[in-house]
């Protein structure tokens, strides 16, 4: 996956609005099957193993948006060979449940042994088939990378990204809207050709989103009416997180949300190129071990190349 520019992508953040009604479903384990469609996940619980439901604070739009856009750069590297069903199963075992969320989660609040009662229901409805999740993991991780494209030539003049758009994948091909502009070799000139029609690609942007069905929800728990977007997917959540960020006039925060302070910017890591949530202004690079480790060694050796400089200014 290429590196995107390490600059703070701006956007408001998502919450208000959407982001207060995100119920979430957990099941304490999947396995893989088979149907007339091909291949499915299927959730295992028992009446001691429950499946979770609950509004979710903690797991912001953001963090999904990431998981999934990093989840479809792993498995579209034409170099891949992970086992695409694996990595459906364990980003499930790690997430939450990615479909029918708002139907799960009223049947599972209907009552309190409500997991026993309709569990073979329950497990039917929340049975998914992997050609169901790829499909829209490709649609959204396809219009991503372009808005980042566009995004990052427009504010920070990088033209790497764009020029490395398209490419055949291994589970989609990239869109290939900015390929009428290889011919021009010279970046400058290339840039200037995109800023040109930058406001009918991003109408090319916009026609990709799928639409928005508000309604007004009781949470059980709070005992507040909340009005939003009707979620019944992460792809759901996903989208409309993505939204904020391509929209200039977005709903504001409620800056009374628990995960207030959880919010952040979402950048690529100047090591891995992978896409994190940023909390710090500071922060260029995502918590994995490797490339928090790879951050000390560029900062020593831009501490000791400085070292050098400053002796040999010394002697002069």
């Amino acid at each position: 996956m290429k590196k995107l520019p390490a600059e703070n992508l701006s956007f408001v953040e998502i919450g208000g609005v959407g982001e207060m009604i995100y119920r979430a479903v957990r099941f304490p384990e999947y396995v893989q099957d088979y149907d007339n469609d091909g291949e499915i996940i299927k959730p295992i619980f028992t009446g001691l193993h429950a499946p979770e439901s609950g509004t979710h604070y903690s797991l912001t739009g953001q963090e999904l948006l990431v998981s999934l856009c990093n989840l479809y750069g792993k498995l579209n590297n034409p170099e891949s060979t992970e086992s695409i069903s694996d990595a459906v199963w364990d980003w499930c075992r790690n997430n939450i449940h990615p479909y029918d969320i708002d139907n799960l989660y009223e049947m599972l609040e209907s009552e309190k042994f409500a997991h026993i009662t309709y569990m073979d229901l329950i497990q039917k409805d929340a049975t998914f088939s992997i050609k169901r999740f790829i499909k829209d993991l490709c649609n959204l991780g396809t219009v991503f990378e372009l808005y980042f494209a566009l995004y990052s030539l427009k504010y920070y003049g990088d033209v790497d990204y764009a020029r490395d758009l398209y490419y055949e994948g291994r589970i989609s091909d990239n869109l290939a809207f900015l390929e009428r502009y290889r011919q021009y070799v010279d970046d400058k000139e290339y840039k200037a050709h995109i800023l040109e029609n930058y406001n009918g690609h991003i109408l090319q942007v916009i026609d990709m989103f799928p639409d928005f069905r508000m309604r007004l929800k009781l949470d059980k728990k709070t005992g507040k009416v909340m009005y939003g977007a009707d979620i019944q997917s992460v792809f759901d959540i996903c989208w409309y997180t993505f939204s904020r960020m391509v929209a200039d006039v977005a709903p504001p925060v409620d800056e009374d949300l628990k995960y207030f302070e959880s919010q952040g910017s979402i950048l690529s890591c100047l090591a891995c190129g992978k896409y994190f949530v940023r909390h710090s202004s500071r922060q260029l690079y995502c918590d994995s071990w490797d490339c928090q480790a790879e951050r000390n060694r560029r900062n020593r050796r831009a501490s000791y190349a400085r070292k050098k400089a400053a002796e040999v200014e010394n002697k002069e």
